[in-house]
């Protein structure tokens, strides 16, 4: 293994910044032989799934459940996309009670755009197309504006959802610019 914690998590953090997930980061850490032993892909999610103290974390929200609830009544399409692992994806769905409202097959990790993620239009373009949309007719609900920018170069109109602490947004420095206001319709808390 790793000669401490801090080696093994600073290695996480450089290959999250360079590839923007972990998943995707320690396959090509792996590949290039930075890792004490080989990895394998499905580890990461299944370790996450079981691990981690969702409850703590992830709130229930009813208001928000009402309203994807009334998307779904009128006929959105309502798909989910991490560059998470989509077993960690479906169980942060379960804790947050929201998984009744995405079909399996509109429940999409990293893996199943590898070798792309998000930012890149290739991922976003993998999703569309697997749920039959185009991007001048979605909205990207996104908590990160490297991927808001990135769906609105493809035509995606966007709600930009505003972390209250940390996150993502923290750990890869995804400071708002000038002019990213002008990137979305709406932003959320």
């Amino acid at each position: 293994g790793f000669e401490s914690e801090a080696e093994a998590l600073k290695l996480r953090d450089e290959v999250f910044r360079a590839t923007h997930s972990t998943l995707k980061g320690l396959t090509l850490a792996s590949q290039e032989g930075r890792l004490p032993k080989p990895f394998a892909e499905p580890m990461l999610g299944e370790y996450w799934a079981a691990h981690c103290d969702f409850d703590a974390y992830l709130p229930r929200n009813n208001e928000f459940r009402e309203q994807l609830g009334e998307l779904r009544e009128l006929g959105y399409k309502l798909v989910v996309f991490s560059n998470a692992p989509r077993k960690y994806a479906r169980r942060c769905l379960d804790s947050l009670g929201l998984r009744e409202f995405f079909r399996d097959d509109f429940i999409f990790g990293v893996e199943d755009v590898m070798p792309a993620c998000k930012p890149e239009a290739a991922a976003f373009r993998t999703v569309l197309d697997a749920v039959g949309a185009d991007a001048a007719s979605s909205i990207m609900f996104e908590d990160s504006l490297k991927n808001i920018r990135a769906c609105r170069a493809l035509g995606m109109r966007c709600v930009f959802v505003e972390e209250e602490v940390g996150g993502e947004a923290a750990l890869l420095g995804d400071a708002a610019k000038a002019g990213d206001a002008d990137l979305y319709e709406a932003k959320v808390r």
